[in-house]
């Protein structure tokens, strides 16, 4: 009878202690953010210390990318931890369908699986995407009026083409409105603040989304003071980049309604200058309220044991490949920040602050990196791969070849560290060597010194791609996603 109450006492301690292991989670998640951050050099003029510092604290990942290049699929696939191939949900879902797939939706989100191991979980701002955020989360603040307020008239600067049928974009650009205090991502910040000064029984999960630099640019203009008009230094671009781009991808990458580079140059770049000014401005933006929310973290009572993830959903192109927007299976498009910060309690990471890894990895990798980042059993359905152990060694040589972005069913791109490939659904392929051509000007497919590196990403291409999701709906989007879908049976 001893020996089986001191077993018992011994058990007991063990769960205290594992109880007591586990770490909170901070998941700060932003919309439309590219490269255009200090630490990842993707302009020179982005300023964005807070995220730089937060970098300092654990490791960047340079060569991270989203699995779907628009917010609904990459939140879902991110959320859930399945590739859009095998959701189907290629596009944006409508409706609250999702909501009601229970092999979907319920219990495989990331709050859902917290929750049941006993931690609290709270969501703010813009966390999935076509489906309601409240049922994500324990107890949910809101998106404080999505994209924030709306200038008298509407826009500051309209763009329209009167003789574009696919109308419904939200590109404008300008100083709006005059107020920090006013903006979704300043309420947004405010909320988190809040909760991160409570103290906590239980561990928490919090999720913190901001809208910024998601169109419209609007920011007070404090924001676009720090980047005078003239002294805007313009991305590299190639006006006839696309020469040299098989049909379908030309095609199923057009945007009609959205600014494309000839519009962007007139008049000396006038227009060009006014977005980039803009985009940068709402990256300063939205960097500041990241600090306030790690500092609030800092000074408040879960300093020590809460782990950091910061993300994008996807990237955004400002002018390269003949565009200003998302939607695309180019660099622009799928590369997004990604930090991993472990908890200073956690001494075994400790080695990770200040370092870098250029693996190709990708949002589908967050669900199994913030389960063995707090201590938690895995999720077996998890598609991705757990980063932690990058973070013991970032040059992990039995890492994934490639990550894969799916836009459009049966048409994806493959990241390799060096390299990233195409294909489309015709089987014509694109081919970027990243070392000498960064910018994506030169299609490499079909030169016979390659054969054999496409070989290997055509065998990484997904072995079958799922029917398009019940909640995807027809799009108002090019000519080619109307024939698409509909030959898809999307209605």
């Amino acid at each position: 009878m001893h020996g089986l109450r001191s077993i018992l006492v011994l058990f007991l301690c063990l769960f205290a202690y594992l109880a007591e292991a586990k770490s909170n989670l901070l998941l700060l998640v932003i919309d439309d953010l590219n490269d255009w951050v200090g630490c990842l050099d993707g302009h020179p003029q982005a300023h964005t210390p807070n995220i730089d510092r937060l970098a300092k604290r654990g490791m960047l990942f340079t060569n991270a990318h989203c699995q779907g290049p628009i917010c609904g699929p990459s939140r879902a696939s991110m959320l859930s931890g399945f590739y859009p191939h095998v959701t189907g949900l290629y596009q944006q879902p409508g409706g609250r369908g999702m909501e009601k797939d229970h092999k979907f939706f319920h219990g495989r989100m990331i709050p859902h699986f917290f929750s049941e191991q006993g931690y609290r979980t709270w969501g703010v701002g813009k966390i999935g995407h076509g489906y309601s955020d409240k049922l994500l989360f324990d107890s949910y603040g809101g998106k404080f009026a999505g994209s924030g307020p709306k200038p008298p008239g509407g826009k500051r600067f309209n763009y329209f083409l009167p003789d574009v049928r696919w109308t419904g974009t939200q590109t404008d650009w300008g100083a709006f409105p005059e107020h920090d205090e006013e903006m979704t991502d300043h309420q947004v910040a405010e909320w988190a603040v809040e909760k991160l000064s409570l103290p906590s029984t239980k561990p928490f999960f919090l999720s913190v989304g901001f809208i910024r630099p998601h169109v419209p640019f609007y920011v007070p203009q404090k924001w676009f003071d720090l980047f005078p008009l003239d002294q805007i230094e313009l991305p590299s671009v190639k006006m006839d980049d696309l020469t040299d781009v098989p049909e379908t991808s030309r095609r199923m990458h057009e945007l009609p309604k959205y600014p494309n580079l000839e519009f962007l140059r007139r008049n000396q770049d006038e227009q060009f200058r006014k977005c980039v000014r803009s985009y940068l401005a709402c990256v300063a933006f939205v960097d500041h309220q990241v600090g306030r929310v790690i500092e609030a973290l800092d000074q408040g009572p879960h300093a020590g044991d809460t782990a950091i993830v910061l993300l994008s959903d996807h990237g955004y192109h400002l002018g390269e490949k003949d565009r200003v927007s998302k939607h695309s299976l180019w660099e622009e498009s799928t590369r997004v920040p990604l930090v991993v910060v472990p908890a200073s309690s956690q001494t075994n990471l400790s080695s990770v602050r200040g370092t870098r890894c250029s693996k190709p990895v990708g949002l589908i990798d967050l669900y199994p990196t913030a389960l063995e980042l707090c201590g938690l059993p895995k999720n077996l359905d998890n598609q991705g791969m757990s980063l932690v152990p990058l973070l013991n060694k970032p040059v992990e040589e039995r890492w994934r070849f490639a990550i894969l972005t799916t836009y459009a069913k049966d048409n994806h791109a493959l990241r390799s560290e060096r390299f990233r490939y195409l294909r489309m659904e015709d089987g014509t392929e694109e081919l970027y060597d990243h070392e000498s051509d960064p910018n994506e000007w030169t299609n490499l497919a079909g030169r016979s010194r390659y054969e054999s590196l496409i070989e290997r990403f055509r065998k990484q291409l997904p072995k079958s791609n799922a029917p398009y999701h019940p909640t995807v709906r027809s799009a108002p989007i090019n000519s080619w996603f109307e024939e698409h879908l509909k030959s898809n049976g999307v209605k």
